[in-house]
Parts: structure tokens; sequence; C-alpha cells
């Protein structure tokens, strides 16, 4: 068995600035850097044995500073890389919503099937991230993984165990900067939703 706690990367200026980073490498702000910190030391009492990070720089500079509080060392795969917004990349939703009316309202009735104009789909981002998941549970055995990735990867995994539609009138579950715990046995399940919050 395998437990995984994930969380979101602090956060970065365009986190501040309601940007949609995507692909976009934006490293973490003062606001960010402080922020993993917290997280190091609420964290060091989880007794995780391992850091998972997607390679993204603002994912790798939380993963550093955890660990530097932790004392474990830190695995990165590719496959934990925030979802590809294409066009939207750098814009604000509010103003895509003014610009370009109805277009995201289309998208988010799509529910699993929303990309964004030449970017990925919510699919796509679900089926890498499984695979992670599965790699780290088959590499990792019997160890207490802490997962750093970012907000529509964790959505997708999370919606999915939970059977979620994805759709924009579904009832809002996922509290943002919390640590959700995950259990590996044999299949994925949610062992604690909204576990742990960043103070």
């Amino acid at each position: 068995m395998v437990r995984f706690g994930i969380i979101r990367h602090a956060r970065t200026r365009w986190n501040l600035e309601k940007k949609i980073q995507g692909r976009e490498d934006i490293a973490l702000c003062g606001q960010g850097i402080d922020e993993a910190a917290r997280w190091g030391d609420i964290l060091k009492f989880e007794k995780f044995s391992l850091i998972l990070s997607s390679p993204m720089i603002r994912a790798r500079q939380t993963s550093e500073i955890i660990s530097e509080k932790m004392g474990v060392d830190i695995a990165f795969d590719i496959n934990l890389r925030e979802q590809d917004f294409g066009c939207w990349e750098g814009k604000r939703i509010t103003d895509i919503r003014k610009n370009e009316p109805g277009i995201i309202e289309m998208q988010e009735s799509r529910g699993w099937g929303f990309c964004p104009p030449h970017g990925e789909d919510r699919k796509n981002v679900l089926n890498r991230a499984l695979k992670a998941i599965r790699k780290a549970a088959d590499s990792f055995a019997e160890r207490h993984v802490l997962v750093v990735t970012h907000n529509s990867v964790m959505k997708s995994i999370l919606y999915h165990l939970m059977n979620r539609a994805f759709l924009p009138d579904e009832e809002k579950v996922m509290m943002a900067y919390y640590l959700h715990v995950l259990v590996w046995n044999k299949k994925l399940m949610i062992e604690k939703l909204n576990h742990t919050r960043l103070q």
C-alpha cells in the first residue's frame, strides 16, 4: 500500500494577478516562498518519506523548500505538469469572458472534454496524472509520498475518483491550499479530502 498526500504548488505572481499559467514556467513569488516554507513546517509531522513533484519551476521550488524542512528526497515526473491552456495562457478568465463571449461557458459545458484553444483536454490531463500515480505506486511501495502538482491535475484526479462530470453547476468540494490524502491498495482511493490546510 502507498499513501499519497497531494498539494498544489505555492503561489506565483501570476496566481496573485489571476492569470492562467498552464505551461508557462513561472517561479514562486515572495508570498509563495513563504507559503512553501509554511507547508514544510506543517507537513513534517505527516512523516512523508519522499516528495514526487511536477518538474515545472513553481512546483520544483515548492518541493525543494518543503524537502529542506522535511529532510526527504525529491523525484520528478513530467506527467504531473500543469494542463496546457494553449491560447489562454497569460490571460485572465474575466478578460476572456469579456473579449470572447461564450467561449469559456461552451468549454465548461463539455465537462471532461474541456479543452482551451490549441491546448489540452481534461481527459488527457487525467490519463497522464494517473500514469504518474501508478508508476509511483509500483516504484515506492509501502511509502508515504507527498505529491506536489498543479490545480488542474489535482482536480482531474480527485473529480475522477468522485465520479464527477466536471460541470460548472456541480457543488465545489475541493478547497484551495489543502492537503488531500489518497491511498493506493490495488486501486487509487480518496482517504481524506481537505485534510490539512495551509495556515
